[in-house]
């Protein structure tokens, strides 16, 4: 297994167009309530081994799926790998560093790792760095679009033909946010009713993880409406350009060109893999999707000081389960002029009932890579970090 040096605690949208303006065209015990407040501020080619995607490809090893909680969701099934080696040393595990609530955001700070809330703007997630380096874009890539949120999928829900303009309720507008003595931060959003009837309100529960390093996302959608109806968890995450992402390879060949520019991909080591340098600028947008249960997203961003590690766990969907139509359990978009990538999975579409929750939890893991980690398509020391973090 690689040994995932960690400098310190570890701690993208339907297709559309996405200008510097910000348009998109479519394709325990409460320590304090507040209303929210406060304002937000590669890799290398293909190696010999790596095949251009193609279908038939058998799924790598998945987690099961019994509960609204995946066991990628959960705490890993093993840490071999991803803690045993770290400079050699018996590793401390890291405290929840207080306050969190810092300046109109709410941070969760394990060691060098800083996750930030903004609860004014769609309590988004406006902060993930790992020793003063930035994984999250902000406002500067895109005005609307950075930043890491949830939506609700399907997109045709909510989106005007024409255009792709998310719920200002549920994207931007302020949460109703608590934060508990023991850091836990519960952020709720007003109610919003679809223009096809589904009534619901958001709410994002975040805490930190010390014990495994990670920060966990509890997402609930609640039925405030009269009836039952059918939604999916979509989770958007916005990463700098020019990172290499790979995911467990999906049984069926992935769907790859639903806007302008067709997404690059190519298989290797069981996995699918997008090296986003291969995306042009000015040749228009990318969006591609994949039925893939593997229950993950890596993202690989460089860094001079050493590679980010960047994980997202969840729970997959496995058949009989879908997700909604016209979506996929993974998806990854970049816009044009290039600025921003997004990291996207959506839960599987289930009904609802009246007064019900229905939630899909995310875990998010950041690891330091060593210096000169081996981070072309295909590379085992990769495929090792990934599978030693998640105990796969």
């Amino acid at each position: 297994m690689l040994a995932l040096v960690v400098a310190a605690a570890m701690g993208c949208g339907a297709g559309g167009a996405a200008p510097p303006d910000g348009s998109r065209t479519s394709g325990g015990g409460v320590a304090g309530v507040r209303g929210a407040a406060g304002t937000s501020g590669g890799p290398g080619g293909a190696d010999a081994g790596a095949t251009m995607i193609d279908a038939g490809v058998a799924i790598d090893t998945a987690p099961d799926a019994t509960s609204d909680r995946a066991d990628a969701g959960d705490a890993p099934r093993s840490t071999d790998g991803a803690d045993d080696a770290r400079d050699g040393d018996e590793h401390e595990v890291p405290a929840l560093v207080p306050p969190i609530e810092r300046g109109g955001l709410d941070v969760l700070q394990l060691g060098s790792l800083q996750f930030q809330v903004n609860p004014a703007i769609g309590a988004r997630i406006v902060g993930l760095s790992l020793g003063g380096d930035e994984l999250l874009t902000d406002a500067r890539a895109n005005a609307q679009f950075y930043g890491s949120t949830l939506w609700t999928s399907p997109a045709d829900d909510w989106v005007k033909p024409g255009t792709f303009v998310p719920p200002p309720v549920v994207d931007n507008l302020p949460y109703t946010t608590t934060v508990s003595v023991d850091g836990v931060v519960t952020a709720t959003s007003g109610a919003y009713t679809t223009p096809n009837g589904k009534a619901f309100t958001l709410t994002k529960v975040f805490h930190a993880d010390p014990a495994h390093e990670a920060i966990v996302i509890d997402y609930q959608i609640t039925n405030v409406g009269p009836a039952p109806y059918q939604l999916s968890h979509w989770e958007v995450t916005r990463v700098f350009p020019d990172g290499l992402t790979f995911f467990s390879t999906p049984p069926t060949a992935p769907k790859v060109d639903f806007l302008a520019q067709p997404v690059k991909l190519q298989t290797a080591q069981g996995f699918t893999w997008y090296d986003n340098q291969t995306h042009v600028a000015g040749k228009g947008e990318s969006k591609m999707g994949a039925q893939s249960a593997g229950g993950f997203i890596a993202h690989v961003a460089p860094h001079v000081g050493g590679d980010l590690l960047f994980v997202k766990a969840f729970k997959p969907i496995v058949p009989p389960d879908q997700p909604p139509t016209g979506h996929y359990d993974v998806e990854l978009y970049c816009n044009d002029p290039h600025t921003y990538v997004e990291l996207e999975e959506h839960s599987a579409f289930k009904t609802i009932m009246p007064g019900a929750t229905y939630t899909q939890t995310s875990r998010w893991y950041v690891r330091r890579l060593p210096v000169g980690t081996d981070r072309s398509i295909g590379s085992p020391a990769l495929v090792a970090a990934v599978k030693g973090l998640l105990g796969l």
